[in-house]
């Protein structure tokens, strides 16, 4: 019975496998974004609408779907992805959920450098966007670990933005501006948009084409406001635990439908 189960266990994600391939095939058919932001929302209402014990046990359902949209996005051939994990906001929680949520991050930053240094994850870059500082040491390091192991993958890049807000990161970015453009003490100090926008935590990527928001409500919550003004917004009411292959496909389904007025208001600005 149970070799039965295991074989028709097989068969059915052989099958899946299969309509997910030929699903993307045809979804490439349209523009696919060149960088997705996701904006991860509703891992604590999971947690409460499937009565899940524990300060961190919506935010773990939440990792699964981290995976699952890398996967996905990596099979669609989307080559940029950022994932807003953790504002500075969220510091102002309650202590024991800001120690959960950091140990886990600790936790499965170190699952990741163990996969990197037994060769698999050869096709997927990790990057750390935020103010690091701000991080523990111990959880610092590792973040640091997992971006020098995976530096030179060629592939998916990841962007998972931490301690992060755009107000903390404009500040900073006009301070480093500001500091670059002082060499010279004489001359009067000018700055021009792009010295600001090389001094920002998230110019190692390009700005996105689609901002995937879950969680049904309709806001940035302070991330990448300024990259995103020409970037196509799509809220799901699916929490982030919940968000799954047709949530992604919808969105990018809207974005090739909105493709050609985006490009003219690209033109325009």
């Amino acid at each position: 019975m149970r070799e039965h189960v295991g074989k028709s266990s097989k068969l059915f994600n052989g099958f899946t496998t299969i309509m997910r391939r030929f699903i993307f095939k045809v979804l490439c058919v349209g523009p696919i974004p060149n960088h997705i932001s996701f904006i991860m929302d509703g891992n604590r209402r999971f947690a409460k609408k499937h009565n899940l014990q524990g300060l961190d046990a919506g935010h773990r359902a939440g990792f699964v779907s981290v995976t699952y949209v890398l996967q996905y996005c990596q099979e669609i051939g989307v080559p940029y992805v950022t994932l807003y994990a953790f504002g500075i906001d969220n510091f102002k929680r309650e202590p024991e959920e800001v120690k959960c949520m950091m140990d886990l991050m600790l936790e499965k930053i170190e699952l990741t450098i163990d996969q990197a240094i037994s060769g698999n994850l050869k096709d997927l870059k990790v990057i750390f966007a935020g103010d690091l500082n701000l991080l523990n040491e111990r959880l610092k390091v590792a973040a640091q670990s997992l971006m020098e192991l995976t530096e030179q993958n060629r592939g998916l890049v990841a962007v998972v933005i931490v301690a992060y807000s755009t107000s903390h990161e404009i500040v900073q970015a006009i301070r480093e501006s500001c500091v670059r453009k002082c060499v010279d003490g004489d001359s009067p100090l000018v700055l021009e948009m792009s010295d600001v926008e090389e001094c920002m935590y998230t110019s190692i990527v390009p700005d996105p084409d689609l901002v995937i928001r879950s969680g049904g409500i309709d806001r940035l919550s302070n991330f990448m406001t300024w990259q995103s003004s020409r970037s196509l917004l799509h809220t799901t009411a699916a929490l982030w635990p919940e968000l799954g292959l047709w949530h992604l496909v919808w969105a990018i389904l809207k974005f090739q439908r909105m493709h050609d007025y985006l490009q003219k208001k690209q033109k325009l600005d």
